[in-house]
């Protein structure tokens, strides 16, 4: 009987067991609505003093922000790396491309606030084309690592001539002059260049016709497509778009 009556008290106890877990996720329950409640109908004042205090507390040093009105107009000067002197620029660029092979027919010239590498687009792509020729990436390349000594602003924009592609590949010398120009920009950020560099396709607008009933020549048409790598004095103060 003794036996009998032990075992009935501890299945009760067994029993009772979930009461404790109940009560405990009902005080969790209750815990978090009124943690809830307490967050939804916050007092900013209240909430904002209580944060000064402990601002106060845990660093007496703080200073506080306040709010003051700026009066000041003017613009406020952008903090930029200055790029080189133009005539100094011509100097380092003519004495690069003397020492890079294949850019033996570029050209260097400065118009106003630039200073522009011609090179044509038969030294580094197939005729109407966008497939390089063989070595041009890495003339590319070679050219890169002098361009990576310089901080001035850099755009390459590519012209073609009036002669229409007839490959199939591009609608227009616009596409054509568009793509050589994305290539080349990638082929000098692969090679390292990692400046902002902004992209013009000029297809054949630039393009020099002469009088009606010229004849135009091979040289000529092939002069008319090229590479321009514009590179932007530091003293320029128009948009980096503005090359018209």
């Amino acid at each position: 009987m003794s036996g009998s009556k032990n075992a009935s008290g501890m299945e009760g106890a067994s029993n009772a067991g979930w009461m404790l877990t109940f009560a405990d996720l009902l005080s969790l329950m209750l815990t978090f609505f009124v943690l809830v409640f307490s967050m939804s109908t916050i007092q900013f004042d209240s909430w904002k003093d209580v944060v000064g205090t402990m601002r106060d507390e845990f660093n007496p040093n703080y200073r506080a922000i306040t709010d003051r009105r700026f009066d000041n107009t003017q613009a406020v000067a952008r903090s930029s790396i200055p790029g080189l002197n133009l005539n100094y620029l011509m100097t380092l660029i003519e004495r690069d491309l003397s020492r890079n092979a294949g850019l033996e027919d570029a050209t260097v010239k400065r118009e106003q606030d630039r200073v522009i590498i011609s090179v044509p687009a038969s030294r580094l792509f197939e005729n109407k084309t966008g497939r390089f020729q063989t070595g041009a990436p890495d003339i590319l390349a070679e050219l890169a690592g002098s361009l990576l000594q310089i901080k001035n602003k850099l755009m390459i924009a590519s012209h073609t001539n009036d002669l229409p592609v007839s490959n199939g590949r591009f609608r227009s010398n616009w596409e054509l002059s568009v793509t050589r120009a994305q290539l080349v920009a990638g082929v000098l950020v692969d090679a390292g260049y990692l400046q902002p560099v902004t992209v013009l396709g000029h297809g054949d607008s630039k393009f020099m016709a002469k009088q009606t009933g010229a004849r135009v020549t091979v040289q000529e048409l092939d002069a008319q497509e090229r590479i321009d790598f514009v590179i932007l004095g530091e003293s320029r103060t128009n948009g980096i778009l503005d090359v018209f």
